[in-house]
């Protein structure tokens, strides 16, 4: 999730066949998502959730090196599944949320979910680059939802501090027209500080 930025049903849809390593630059192919039906359980929808969220992502280095190094040691399963059961069949992402919760736990990062992923992959890409590459990398149509749900804001404003130095100098005579503004805004309920 984290070298992708995917939807957790997205990541456990993926099959083999999904994946191109050999490739100079290794590519994954988000095509399909788990959905859950009443009394058939999870099976893979050959569709993501939106156009937009079918997309081909180049693979950094960290996961391509994952990824080789769990094919080696993967069963065989019926679905092709990179990420199977024990039992060959997809796994629940109830079952890896619950797993994830456990784990994060133990390791003091209660406050990470599978979601914060995608938040992290967004917002890195829109620093490196732009929201519009991050929005793509997510599979949105829209920059919009990136931004406004995926993009984390920064928590400092940037220092404007040489520009608010001048509402704190003392005035001038001249600037006797401006002092008496201020004093104004101060009898509104402004405050000059």
């Amino acid at each position: 999730m984290l070298a992708t930025g995917a939807r957790i049903g997205e990541i456990l849809a993926l099959r083999w066949e999904d994946l191109d390593l050999a490739a100079e630059r290794p590519t994954l192919t988000i095509c399909g998502t788990l959905v859950f039906i009443k009394g058939q359980g999870f099976f893979r929808q050959p569709w993501t959730k939106s156009d937009a969220g079918y997309r081909r992502v180049v693979l950094p280095r960290f996961a391509v090196g994952m990824l080789m190094a769990r094919k080696l040691t993967a069963a065989d399963n019926p679905h092709d599944a990179i990420f199977a059961s024990r039992r060959g069949t997809w796994l629940s992402p109830n079952n890896v949320r619950r797993q994830w919760r456990q784990a994060r736990t133990e390791a003091d990062l209660d406050w990470v979910t599978p979601h914060t992923f995608r938040k992290t992959v967004a917002t890195l890409i829109k620093e490196e680059t732009d929201t519009r590459s991050a929005a793509a990398q997510l599979g949105h149509s829209s920059e919009e939802i990136t931004d406004t749900y995926y993009i984390a804001k920064p928590v400092q404003a940037p220092d404007v501090s040489g520009i608010l130095e001048r509402l704190g100098s003392h005035p001038s005579t001249k600037d006797h027209h401006q002092d008496k503004t201020m004093h104004t805004d101060d009898k509104l309920g402004c405050r000059t500080t």
